[in-house]
């Protein structure tokens, strides 16, 4: 497997403030030269340099997770609300690195609670000369002195770090967040006139629009210089995004923004085995699903088999000293959603993020029981289509050789035991702060592609709050996707930023459109939208070429107008005959 490892570029910036608010350092500076990893392959080192503590931390081999070298930083005991505002900062060096560029990466993370999943995180690249370093947070809940923590970890590739002067600074309440200071992330390849977009824009009129003929008759007779209007109303290519049955059903408003921007939705949680096995739900969902058929919205199911027990009910979970048992639950339970769904769901992920989960697999002893999920549908409902799902792939700067290696070679294997059952391959996209160059994202697109199947972005998400980057990244990323053959479907995880997180903001809480969303319909309303208005030729006809979908026409005949609708697809002729 080749890779490319591009550069992501950090350019230091400072607010327009006339002055910076102050704030309290709580960093415990003394307890700077106990600082250690007991982490095998990581090293830890503190030397005093011009009476300056200097702390390197030493990458020797790469762990399976970045996680797994982590050093937390002292502090003094702290309580913050939701709502405050810190910022670390210090100055770093490169000393040793693995990558091209020369630079080395810190993931920095604000600990919150004693989950994981409240973390905050930032991922830098450093460079090779010193340089100070400003990282805001905002907290967005109430920290215990207990659990306020900041960890900084370097499971990278083998690489070597150095910082020192480092502070940590609290600030009053009210001090905003875009008054401070902060490192601004930017990507390779956002450049205006960067190749690969040049490239992937050449593409995408290639391979997303086709040529097509309108015929305009009347009693069997052309209709001559009559004016013609066409307008692209809802792409071939799905665009979609994930949503709740409780939303779909009672709230109108947002479901009718949905309905109008997007063709395809996955349930978030609904089709889940812990959601599904609660059977008050599952009216509710059918509900919805039949409410999507009905409306035309394309439906993926998530998920048929997810194998670790934290995301199954506590009645399988029950099972784990029975393996027979648990097999049989387990396969029960595909059936019956199956039976239940069918006619209702184009698409399923059959086995989710097994690189992590594999309580079922490690107590039956292989594999076998997500081969069988595959089996399965493939048996009971051979037109709804088959795919993987898997985080971490594109995103974390696409530096994860381990797991894509793993990826690409667990997909290889449950297609040789299943008899070519994997139809498509999902890649989750959930982006932190460590932008993935596009020409990188491309470059893995095209390494799975090589497998034969169609690719879903199937999670987008993104962590980063900055307005400017969270709109060109994503219109970016939407362009590097969509140009590549391969990707048959791009899914955003969120629709509307009704719980603050910002993972995805298609439109705020308010209503407003958010910076994801000025980017989605730039492009799918904007550019890759096809338009005309057009006098029919002598014999009534007139030949263009547009994006693949469904389009509406009206033509004006004699003062009255008629109006209806056709399609230009993929591998078609596109001859369209419109009888008036």
């Amino acid at each position: 497997m080749k890779h490319i490892f591009l550069p992501i570029f950090l350019l230091l910036v400072f607010s327009a403030c006339a002055q910076q608010p102050e704030g309290r350092d709580i960093l415990d500076a003394s307890r700077l030269k106990f600082l250690t990893s007991k982490a095998e392959g990581s090293q830890v080192e503190v030397t005093k340099e011009n009476e300056t503590n200097v702390v390197r931390f030493i990458t020797e081999t790469q762990p399976k997770f970045i996680y797994n070298y982590a050093t937390s930083l002292p502090l003094q005991k702290e309580k913050l609300n939701e709502g405050d505002v810190v910022l670390l900062s210090f100055e770093a060096i490169t000393e040793k690195s693995s990558e091209e560029t020369g630079e080395a990466k810190l993931l920095i993370q604000l600990k919150q609670s004693g989950s994981f999943k409240q973390n905050l995180d930032r991922t830098l690249n450093i460079g090779s000369v010193w340089k100070r370093y400003f990282i805001p947070f905002q907290t967005t809940q109430s920290i215990s002195p207990k659990n306020l923590g900041v960890m900084l970890q370097y499971g990278f590739e083998p690489q070597t770090i150095a910082l020192k002067n480092i502070s940590f600074q609290v600030y009053p309440r009210g001090t905003l967040l875009q008054d401070l200071p902060k490192t601004e992330v930017t990507y390779q390849g956002m450049e205006p006139d960067a190749q690969w977009r040049k490239d992937a824009l050449a593409r995408i009129e290639q391979i997303r629009k086709g040529d097509f003929q309108i015929e305009v008759t009347q009693d069997g007779k052309p209709v001559p210089n009559a004016q013609i209007e066409v307008e692209l109303k809802r792409h071939y290519f799905p665009f979609g995004v994930a949503m709740d049955a409780e939303e779909i059903l009672n709230n109108k408003d947002k479901y009718n923004r949905f309905k109008e921007a997007f063709g395809l939705t996955v349930l978030a949680n609904d089709l889940k085995i812990k959601r599904w096995s609660r059977k008050e739900n599952r009216a509710t969902t059918l509900k919805a699903l039949d409410k999507l058929k009905a409306d035309g919205i394309s439906v993926k199911g998530h998920v048929l088999i997810w194998p670790g027990f934290q995301y199954n009910p506590a009645s399988i979970k029950k099972l784990k000293n029975d393996p027979v048992k648990l097999e049989k639950a387990i396969k029960s339970h595909v059936y019956n959603i199956l039976d239940a769904t069918e006619g209702k769901v184009t698409h399923w992920d059959v086995a989710n993020e097994t690189y992590t989960n594999k309580d079922f697999q490690n107590i039956l002893g292989s594999e076998e029981l997500l081969y069988d999920g595959f089996r399965i549908l493939r048996n009971r409902q051979p037109n709804v289509s088959r795919f993987t799902n898997e985080y971490g792939i594109i995103s974390k700067g696409g530096i994860d050789t381990q797991k894509q290696q793993w990826y690409y070679d667990y997909i290889k294997r449950v297609d040789t035991n299943t008899n070519g059952a994997v139809q498509g391959i999902g890649i989750q996209s959930h982006m932190g702060t460590d932008l993935t160059p596009p020409e990188k994202v491309l470059s893995l697109l095209s390494y799975y592609a090589s497998l034969g199947k169609r690719i879903s972005i199937s999670e987008f998400t993104m962590d980063e709050t900055d307005p400017k980057i969270r709109e060109q990244y994503t219109r970016d990323f939407m362009i590097a996707t969509f140009s590549h053959p391969n990707v048959s479907e791009f899914l955003f995880w969120g629709f509307q930023d009704d719980d603050g997180r910002g993972k995805v903001d298609i439109y705020e809480a308010d209503e407003s459109i958010g910076e994801m969303g000025k980017a989605y319909f730039s492009l799918v309303n904007g550019d890759w939208k096809t338009t005309l208005s057009r006098k029919l030729n002598e014999q009534g006809a007139i030949s263009d070429r547009g994006f693949y979908g469904l389009y509406t026409y009206k033509v004006l005949v004699d003062g009255v107008e008629k109006t209806g609708s056709f399609e230009v697809v993929p591998n078609a002729s596109n001859q369209i005959q419109i009888q008036l």
